[in-house]
C-alpha cells in the first residue's frame, strides 16, 4: 500500500507497505517498486547477495510503516575540507569515498555495518556520531544519504543516549525515523537508489538484518536540487548541530562490511578501491578512515577517550 506524506517544511515522502507473503526474488522490476524494494541490480554477486540477505530474514521479516520527525537542528551536509591539512582529511566526514568511471555517475549504493555504541569523552557535554551511506557530497552541493545517528552525553554515573536512523536529502534537514528500531550490536543493511544523474526522487531501504525489520522511503529532492552521481561515500560523520560543528562521539569503530556502487551503465565500484578520509579537530586526527579491502572500510576513532 502506498502512503504520500507532506512532512514539515515542505519535504516529501512516499512510503510502500509490502503485499502480504511479497518475495522479492520472483518479483518484476514493477512489482519491486510497487512494494518499496530496491530494484534488482544487474551485477550477478549483488542478486546473489540480494538472495542471501532474503534467505536470513525471510522468517522474521516484518514491515515497519515509518512515521517521521523533522529535526531541523540538525544536518548532515556536503564533505568540509581543509585545504592545508591534506587531501585525505575533512572536519566532519571519515571513511571511504569514490568516484565512477569517466563517463558514467552512480545510482545505487549498499552499505552493511553494525551499530556501534557511543560514549562520551568528557563529562557535561553532548557528542554526536553518525553513520551513513550516501551519493553525491564530495564536490557537489547536495548530498542524498541515509543512515543511524548516536548522541552521548555523561554526568557523573549518569549516562543519557539515544540512537535512530534517519535520512536526509542535503539541503533539507534530517528526518528522523521514530518507530523503527535500531540498538548497538544490531546489523543493518541499506540500500539507496535513484533511476539516474539528474534526478530528483530517490529510495532508501533498510533492514534491521538482526531483527528482521524492514521500512522504505521515497524521497524528493529539495527545491532547486537534483542527484548529481558524482561520488558515492560510507561515513562516519560529526554531524551540524543548532548550525554549527557538533564534537564527535567516541563510538569506537565501525566496519561497511559491504561498500560498493552501481552506476547507471551497470557498473560495480568497490568502496575500497577509492580514497579513505581521516577525520580532524582542531588539526589533530580523530577518526581514521582505513580501506581494509576492496570492499570493506573501517572507521576508527581516535580522539580522546573518556
Amino acid at each position: 500500500m502506498k502512503k504520500t506524506l507532506t512532512l514539515e517544511g515542505g519535504i516529501e515522502v512516499v512510503t510502500h507497505a509490502p503485499s502480504p507473503n511479497f518475495n522479492p526474488l520472483t518479483a518484476s522490476a514493477a512489482d519491486l517498486a510497487s512494494n518499496g524494494f530496491p530494484a534488482m541490480p544487474d551485477d550477478p554477486r549483488h542478486r546473489e547477495r540480494y538472495a542471501r540477505l532474503w534467505g536470513k530474514i525471510k522468517n522474521k521479516f516484518h514491515y515497519v510503516e515509518p512515521t517521521f520527525q523533522v529535526n531541523r537542528d540538525r544536518t548532515h551536509g556536503p564533505r568540509k575540507r581543509v585545504p592545508a591539512e591534506g587531501a585525505s582529511t575533512s572536519t566532519n566526514w571519515c571513511g571511504g569515498v569514490i568516484n565512477p568511471p569517466a563517463g558514467q555517475t552512480f545510482d545505487w549504493i549498499e552499505g552493511d555495518w553494525v551499530v556501534p555504541d557511543v560514549s562520551a569523552p568528557t563529562q557535561g557535554e553532548w557528542y554526536y556520531m553518525a553513520s551513513w551511506i550516501g551519493i553525491d557530497g564530495d564536490g557537489s552541493n547536495d548530498v542524498f544519504q541515509a543512515g543511524v545517528a548516536s548522541q552521548v552525553n555523561q554526568s557523573g554515573t549518569s549516562v543519557s543516549k539515544s540512537i535512530y536512523p534517519w535520512w536526509e536529502w542535503y539541503p533539507a534537514g534530517e528526518v528522523q525515523i521514530t518507530n523503527f528500531v535500531v540498538n548497538a550490536g544490531d546489523m543493518i543493511t541499506m540500500v539507496l537508489s535513484a533511476k539516474a544523474a539528474g534526478a530528483t526522487t530517490g529510495t532508501v531501504n533498510w533492514i534491521n538484518t538482526t531483527t528482521g525489520a524492514t521500512t522504505n522511503a521515497t524521497l524528493k529532492a529539495p527545491s532547486g536540487t537534483k542527484l548529481v552521481g558524482n561520488c558515492a561515500e560510507w561515513i562516519v560523520e560529526a554531524p551540524s548541530v543548532n548550525g554549527g560543528q557538533s564534537a564527535l562521539a567516541d563510538y569506537g569503530e565501525v566496519f561497511f562490511t559491504v561498500s560498493e556502487a552501481e552506476t547507471s551503465a551497470g557498473t560495480t565500484v568497490n568502496g575500497g578501491a577509492g580514497n579513505n578520509i581521516n577525520m580532524t579537530a582542531g588539526g589533530k586526527v580523530i577518526s581514521d578512515g582505513n580501506l581494509i579491502t576492496p570492499s570493506i572500510i573501517q572507521c576508527l576513532y581516535v580522539g580522546s577517550k573518556p
